[in-house]
């Protein structure tokens, strides 16, 4: 590993937060909050390049296009809100929550061009919130939280949150909160950064001493860097595809900002690639693992081994696999949207998903034009659909009637209907029933749950009602 040091810029008051933006183009920005109620933008080697009039209540900075319409928008914590501020100015978040925020970070974790924002608690909890303000999951940490990173950990696309506490341990959980890994690194974290390097994921931890230490993902410290005093925060960046050159930015309490180029010239260990093949597998364990209990039918979750009621162990969830679930309802999502945004389209399939799943809707999509399945290209941060979509019998009002009468008996004293069963009594062609849910729970025009070819309607909607929307879609 090579670090270089590039510049140490004095400051008028000292820096609390930092972050570094990363861009595509092998460039970077540094943004820099401070005591003097002001945030500054440096380049990759230290350059001012603005400075504007910042509210030092802001404890914490990210910055990503959140909105999914190419313009970078200013994330931060102030007191118990999340604020987003656009690249005018102008408030387009602003969520009140039971605690102060103390971090944040904001990247596009599902690939629909639209960065998600995570937000680290006083009270230890983590929120991950989609680009439409949905929080995709909550949980709670036992220690008091000094940072919080999305990266892509397990080199899949998909971001997974990072929670380093300050009693020194790291925690990765995925991007639906589940728990992947735990890291000992030290005794103590006051600043934290991730350093990635294509297959090697590097950790960076400071206390209060002026000693950086480097960590690799099996926890072992390969290297130590003397910042000249005491670190007050810190961030890194590696632009994608094009350099293999980190920034590492920290600011120190003697009013300094500092700035590192860090190379990665080794290459992965063995123990370390050990570890990495094993988060990837527990990953896709977890998002195997039922939902449900298959011997009580008991609500568990995908971390427990065993159900809590039951004590069954639980089963892995082969029968209808998610990637397939998802290539079923893009395809018919955009049947009905032959035009669609990326970040709408992300937005209508997590309300079809029949349980959390990580997923990349780019690359989803892609994977599904090269192999055929659906014809059509992205167009920016836009999908447009070519081919025609398939055409279905329409049903008339006398078979309108009779899958209305026999649905609502197949859901009389129960909440759940085959749709294999339905098509047999209906005549109606179950991936065309199949397709018509999907695109009727995306649109939250019905509530409930499809799982294989079983419909299990949310307690909230009324059987009737359920009847008399399926019917309306089925005429369309």
């Amino acid at each position: 590993m090579k670090i270089r040091a590039v510049a140490s810029v004095p400051t008028t008051a000292n820096v609390y937060s930092v972050y570094v933006r990363q861009k595509k183009d092998a460039s970077a920005q540094i943004f820099s909050l401070d005591y003097g109620d002001r945030m500054r933008v440096y380049d990759s080697k230290g350059g001012l390049r603005s400075t504007r009039k910042w509210s030092s209540k802001v404890r914490c900075i990210a910055v990503a296009d959140v909105v999914g319409e190419g313009k970078d928008a200013l994330v931060g914590g102030v007191g118990k809100k999340v604020l987003v501020v656009d690249h005018r100015g102008s408030t387009i978040w602003n969520i009140r929550l039971e605690s102060d925020v103390i971090a944040c970070d904001a990247r596009d974790v599902d690939g629909d061009d639209a960065a998600e924002v995570v937000v680290a608690l006083e009270n230890n909890r983590i929120i991950l919130y989609n680009n439409d303000k949905d929080a995709i999951f909550t949980r709670n940490v036992d220690d008091p939280i000094a940072d919080v990173w999305l990266e892509d950990i397990t080199n899949d696309t998909e971001l997974e949150v990072v929670i380093a506490d300050k009693r020194g341990k790291i925690t990765i959980l995925t991007s639906a909160g589940y728990h992947l890994k735990e890291l000992q690194l030290g005794k103590k974290i006051s600043v934290f950064a991730v350093l990635s390097f294509n297959e090697r994921k590097l950790f960076v931890t400071g206390d209060l001493s002026s000693t950086l230490r480097i960590w690799d993902i099996d926890g072992n410290e390969i290297e130590r860097l003397d910042v000249g005093n005491v670190p007050r925060s810190m961030a890194t960046g590696v632009p994608d595809e094009i350099s293999d050159v980190a920034y590492l930015v920290v600011s120190t309490k003697d009013r300094r900002l500092n700035f590192w180029e860090v190379e990665e010239t080794g290459r992965a260990s063995r123990s370390e690639k050990i570890i990495l093949q094993q988060i990837g597998s527990t990953k896709e364990i977890l998002y195997r693992r039922a939902i449900k209990c298959g011997n009580c039918g008991a609500p568990t979750s995908p971390e427990a081994p065993k159900c809590e009621s039951c004590g069954a162990t639980l089963q892995m969830i082969e029968e209808y696999e998610i990637a397939e679930y998802i290539q079923e309802s893009i395809d018919s999502i955009t049947g009905k949207h032959t035009q669609i945004k990326l970040k709408e389209l992300d937005r209508i399939l997590r309300k079809t998903l029949p349980r959390p799943a990580a997923y990349n809707l780019r690359r989803s999509l892609q994977a599904m034009i090269q192999s055929g399945d659906i014809e059509g290209h992205i167009d920016g941060r836009t999908f447009v659909r070519t081919a025609k979509k398939r055409k279905y019998k329409k049903i008339n009002e006398k078979d309108a009637k009779n899958v209305r009468s026999i649905l609502l008996d197949l859901l009389k004293g129960a909440d759940t209907v085959d749709i294999s069963k339905m098509e047999k009594e209906t005549g109606v062609d179950s991936t065309f029933l199949r397709r018509t849910l999907i695109i009727l729970l995306g649109e939250g025009t019905i509530q409930g749950t499809l799982d294989g070819n079983l419909f299990a309607l949310d307690e909230r909607m009324n059987s009737r009602d359920f009847a008399e929307k399926l019917i309306e879609e089925l005429r369309a």
